[in-house]
């Protein structure tokens, strides 16, 4: 295949991007602050939800592991930016080099983005997904509608049935 270094390349990093996202979701954010009342300093973590400050209240004892927690936060988002650069380096190379690689790095990105999503928020993602089906009068196949509950669950990678269904119905041709 030609530009198969590029191809191979592209594929780790967005292994690892998925990868570095699943660890990020799983990690609190945000940062800790201190109030004072009646003397007694409490302890609270901090962040926006929505576009609204929240704060939640930390127990002495969970305090530094929060703190290592925020701080191995902050490590992963580094790395995650520094993959991301990476990877949009490769999609500006490819987009110069080979039009239907460039096509093909798209839909490898949107299948990553979709395995990077929590279980916990997937079915959500599936129930918006059938509306907006349901509006458009579009029913998913039946053999759709299982690869998606497979992969609502975590069993099965988004790529395995999207990729294929991309190429069966003419929207993306196979790289060869």
């Amino acid at each position: 295949m030609k530009y198969q270094e590029l191809y191979n390349e592209y594929s780790v990093l967005l292994y690892s991007q998925t990868k570095l996202k699943q660890r990020l979701n799983a990690i609190p954010r945000g940062y800790i602050t201190t109030k004072k009342i009646s003397g007694k300093e409490y302890y609270y973590l901090q962040y926006t939800y929505l576009g609204k400050k929240k704060s939640e209240y930390l127990r002495e004892t969970e305090v530094q592991s929060v703190r290592d927690k925020l701080t191995i936060r902050e490590s992963l988002q580094k790395e995650l930016d520094a993959n991301n650069a990476n990877l949009d380096r490769l999609e500006k190379a490819v987009k110069i080099l080979d039009e239907q690689l460039s096509h093909i790095f798209f839909y490898l990105r949107q299948c990553a983005d979709m395995d990077a999503l929590p279980i916990s928020k997937r079915t959500k993602a599936l129930s918006f997904a059938r509306a907006m089906t349901s509006l458009e009068g579009l029913p998913a196949k039946e053999t759709t509608e299982e690869n998606l509950q497979l992969w609502a669950k975590g069993e099965k990678a988004f790529a395995d049935f999207y990729l294929p269904a991309l190429q069966n119905y003419g929207a993306m041709e196979v790289f060869r």
